[in-house]
């Protein structure tokens, strides 16, 4: 398959409207650049001898409504090739494009999507519509994959280029391949049905919730984490209370542990400082410091004491501004 047969064969994945829609090659450094035609892009492939030719996968419509009505799978792994068809059939029941890109194999797959910021998944529990398709592209790589795509490809709207036929791939023309070799090959043709994928939406929206779920948590966490949350013991640790510090040992050699990032040893000598050596054992201060870290747990808010321990809270009162 020649070049202009090879763009024409690519653009049939596409709906209308075809163009604008980015290209780059080896003389744009892989750049993205806008073309508005198809001889526009033929000029800048020619203008290339050829080399590195590719073309976006979602034009300037399908990235403006939010349209991600392709699915792009980059398989380096060719063993996996047939297992990966076989899922693209049983799974969403197509027959996807396949490019062998001399290193591996891109598989392309045309898919029925409403325009996402049209259709109720969007803002979906705060994700907007650009980053729900972001999310929408990975996962169904992977999902489709079993995860034996390259997990190092992480395609989106703007970011997801394809290969030409009948290109050339300058990275095995470097390494010393001939034409014939480095050339962009078609090794299957779609059927020419966009394929439904409303089947693996309930998946993807669990996919969702997941990630929702693991930031909620690290938030959680980033806020508990704030120092600024425990100036009450920066405050504590130029007191010396004669009542509760033995109560408030968990709490301070977590703190610097565990939010200040103090050693074992230097917590250790800073409590001793506190405590008053004379009526505590070092040990227990090394013991307290190792538990600490082990266990990376934080230290209470002033607004948990004061709701569990009022007496301990009265005793900080005395002495510290809370």
């Amino acid at each position: 398959m020649n070049y202009q047969d090879g763009l024409n064969f690519i653009l049939s994945h596409f709906e209308e409207p075809l163009w604008p829609r980015t290209i780059s090659t080896k003389d744009t450094k892989n750049s993205q650049i806008k073309a508005f035609s198809k001889e526009e892009a033929l000029d800048y492939f020619i203008k290339a001898d050829l080399k590195d030719c590719r073309i976006s996968a979602f034009g300037s419509y399908e990235q403006k409504h939010v349209i991600p009505n392709m699915i792009f799978v980059d398989l380096d792994n060719r063993k996996y090739l047939n297992k990966t068809i076989w899922i693209f059939h049983s799974i969403i029941d197509a027959k996807p494009t396949v490019l062998d890109t001399g290193k591996g194999y891109a598989i392309l797959q045309p898919i029925m999507m409403n325009p996402w910021n049209k259709d109720k998944i969007v803002k979906y529990k705060g994700k907007q519509p650009e980053e729900l398709s972001k999310l929408f592209l990975q996962w169904i790589e992977r999902y489709l994959t079993n995860y034996k795509c390259d997990l190092g490809n992480h395609p989106s709207l703007k970011n997801t280029m394809i290969r030409i036929p009948g290109s050339y791939n300058t990275k095995l023309l470097d390494n010393g391949k001939s034409h014939n070799e480095s050339r962009v090959k078609v090794v299957y043709g779609w059927d020419g049905i966009r394929a439904k994928v409303e089947c693996v939406r309930s998946s993807f929206i669990k996919h969702v919730n997941r990630i929702i779920k693991e930031e909620q948590k690290r938030n959680k966490t980033d806020i508990q984490a704030n120092p600024k949350n425990f100036q009450w013991i920066e405050q504590l640790l130029e007191h010396t209370l004669e009542d509760g510090r033995q109560r408030l040992l968990f709490d301070v050699s977590r703190y610097l542990i565990n939010i200040k990032g103090c050693s074992i040893e230097e917590s250790a000598e800073k409590i001793d400082s506190w405590l008053n050596s004379r009526y505590y054992s070092k040990l227990l201060t090394l013991g307290e410091c190792k538990k600490a870290l082990k266990d990376g747990k934080y230290p209470r808010r002033i607004g948990r004491i004061k709701n569990t321990d009022q007496e301990l809270y009265e005793i900080l009162s005395e002495e510290i501004k809370l």
